[in-house]
């Protein structure tokens, strides 16, 4: 049957926002025991509840009752909400931050203490007690304190086991309960610039003797600690890509990894990870190659000599937090055409344990990526171009169709050729998309990453506008109806790429940073160090470069309609920041739409928001490119 002709970016579709909206849960936190998979699945149609599942013997259900959603707010981005424990599940509730254990379907509180948040839970059996990440916050104490504690199962007290440095993370008991290996950092560094892991044993008295340093800091850093009986596994970047090494003895070695194989991940959220040691001596490393992912699994007895083995990479698009299960591994697996799911990996391959999505679409209808290489300023630059697709219709003979440049946030992230239906539901309405891997990226090593490191604002900028440029020098886009669109610092990336070049029609920027010098102002302690990291400064000298690369303070070179997207309990970017952008603009005379979302945070979380903001963008797009 042959298709309709009909105008770009005006086709009629089968991927509503609903359906985008019904295919946002969110799956993370994997983890394994007595042959079952565990894992947390966001809830839109709940308002973002966050519950707790388990895939076993075929089956798949959900444990947490409502009103429950395990959520940590450590860091503000959370994560580590939950641990399968023997036969309990200790969580952190979202709306107290407390940790309560679940058994036989009731859920009871273990600690009591408000104004503490907890995350990345590990149970020492021995004494009775849950080690984990605090984040006290004292009204009116200034930034909050973060600790490794000691939480009494049996009477919730607290019980201090390391302070002193600005952040905690991946407290990991080895075997026999005799140590605690951990990673700790400080500000202005984020984890993935200079986390260091230590190893201390606990005196009788279970507090923590003198640590020991492992690895990591002095500009590499360090990352998943797992121990094997007695010895310690982790990953490091210190040759600049990330490798897996064995500390046994008091010496390091590297056990698994290549220069161009990277295991490092932006651990933004707690319990991220990259490998898996099984009980029957195997291992599995979920490398990024160039971006893209590779499931190697290989027997520890042959490494480091022999580096053989089974490797798992056609067809998929991501691999995350590998875990292993008694007949191998499973993992959160990502495919060009399928939903992100659970997975369980044996030698016969891999078989979903998730559910496929509750509706399906025809594959005719779906675009699929294409890797693309690109130059910018005479380096390399990585991305995944969607040609507009769809079952039905195609565009008027010799016209090009308008395109998006897709900016991820982050920026310290990556972005993948897995199935976002957000990029279909512009694909299939005739838009070219374009999701750039700018400079500063992760999954490319080490010094693609630094790339960003003084130069957020323009380095990421001038990768965008060369995205835009190779669309329209490859003949692949209409080179005056080229939008451009972000959230968090892919909103910031937009705004300046917008107020710096003339390449764009349009921009759209989702709870996008406007002011760096209010971010700066209001920002949580994570990232009270990132700013200055990213722009070159320093907490005593930063005023003047802050001003010049602030969206809000260049409005007098935006002339590009813009639309933007907030929400109102956003706590790292200030809901006032979108709003001043949009008054700004519209003194200035600048066509502005204006989106805040009461409830949402940094990141929309409930269908009816979802919707909304696809739906206005779209409309939004529509006019001011003329596709109507």
């Amino acid at each position: 049957m042959a298709k309709a002709q009909h105008p770009f970016g005006s086709w009629p579709s089968p991927i509503s926002a609903e359906l985008v909206a019904t295919q946002s849960r969110r799956i993370a936190t994997v983890q394994a025991a007595d042959g079952a998979i565990y894992f947390t699945q966001s809830r839109p149609e709940e308002k973002g509840r966050q519950v707790i599942m388990r895939a076993r013997n075929g089956g798949l259900e959900e444990l947490l009752p409502r009103p429950f959603s395990a959520r940590s707010r450590v860091h503000e981005y959370g994560g580590g909400e939950f641990l399968v424990a023997e036969d309990k599940i200790y969580f952190v509730n979202d709306s107290d931050q407390q940790i309560y254990c679940l058994a036989k379907a009731v859920a009871l509180p273990v600690s009591d203490a408000p104004g503490v948040r907890f995350a990345d839970l590990a149970l020492d059996a021995a004494r009775g007690r849950l080690i984990c990440v605090a984040e006290i916050h004292r009204p009116g104490k200034g930034r909050p304190r973060n600790r490794l504690v000691a939480v009494c199962l049996a009477e919730g007290r607290l019980r201090e086991l390391a302070a002193g440095r600005d952040f905690y993370a991946s407290p990991r008991l080895s075997g026999d309960g005799g140590m605690l290996a951990f990673l700790c950092w400080d500000l202005p560094d984020m984890p993935w610039d200079g986390a260091e892991l230590f190893s201390a044993r606990f005196a009788e008295d279970g507090a923590l003797a003198r640590p020991r340093h492992i690895a990591g800091g002095k500009g590499s850093a360090a990352f998943q600690p797992e121990w094997k009986e007695r010895d310690l596994y982790y990953v490091a970047d210190a040759s600049g890509w990330g490798a897996l090494y064995r500390w046994r003895n008091g010496a390091s070695v590297r056990v698994a990894g290549a220069r161009g194989l990277d295991l490092m991940r932006p651990q933004r959220t707690f319990a991220t990870r990259s490998y898996a040691l099984s009980a029957d001596g195997r291992l599995a490393c979920a490398y990024l190659k160039r971006g893209m992912p590779q499931l190697d699994v290989h027997r520890l007895k042959d490494l480091p000599r022999r580096a053989g083995g089974a490797t798992l990479n056609s067809r998929i698009s991501r691999i995350d937090d590998p875990v292993a299960t008694g007949t191998g591994f499973a993992a959160l697996v990502s495919q060009s055409c399928a939903a992100p799911a659970v997975m369980r990996i044996s030698k016969r391959g891999a078989a979903e344990l998730t559910p496929p999505a509750p509706e399906k679409i025809a594959r005719r209808f779906l675009s699929r990526a294409e890797a693309r290489q690109f130059s910018s300023a005479g380096r390399p630059v990585h991305g995944f171009l969607y040609p507009p697709t769809n079952l039905d219709y195609r565009g008027p003979r010799g016209a090009l169709p308008p395109a998006l440049i897709f900016v991820h946030g982050g920026p310290t992230a990556m972005t993948d050729r897995s199935l976002k239906m957000r990029i279909q539901y512009f694909t299939s309405r005739g838009f070219v998309v374009f999701d750039v891997n700018y400079s500063g990226s992760t999954g490319f090593g080490r010094a693609y990453r630094q790339r960003l490191d003084g130069a957020w604002g323009i380095a990421d900028v001038a990768d965008c506008v060369a995205a835009a440029r190779h669309l329209v020098n490859t003949g692949v886009a209409d080179a005056k109806r080229i939008a451009i669109s972000g959230g968090s610092a892919g909103g910031y990336t937009t705004l300046m790429a917008l107020a710096t070049s003339d390449v764009f029609a349009a921009g759209s920027s989702h709870y996008g940073i406007c002011d760096l010098r209010l971010l700066l102002a209001h920002t949580h302690k994570f990232e009270a160090g990132y700013l200055h990291r990213l722009i070159g400064t320093t907490a005593h000298r930063w005023r003047e470069a802050f001003a010049a690369r602030s969206p809000l303070f260049l409005i007098d070179h935006i002339t590009a309609p813009v639309i933007l997207f907030q929400g109102l309990e956003d706590r790292i970017v200030p809901p006032e920041q979108s709003a001043r952008m949009a008054d700004s603009l519209r003194a200035r005379g600048i066509e502005v739409a204006y989106h805040a979302f009461r409830g949402e945070g940094h990141g929309f979380r409930m269908a009816e928001t979802i919707i909304a903001v696809i739906e206005a963008e779209l409309d939004f797009l529509r006019r001011v490119l003329f596709l109507r």
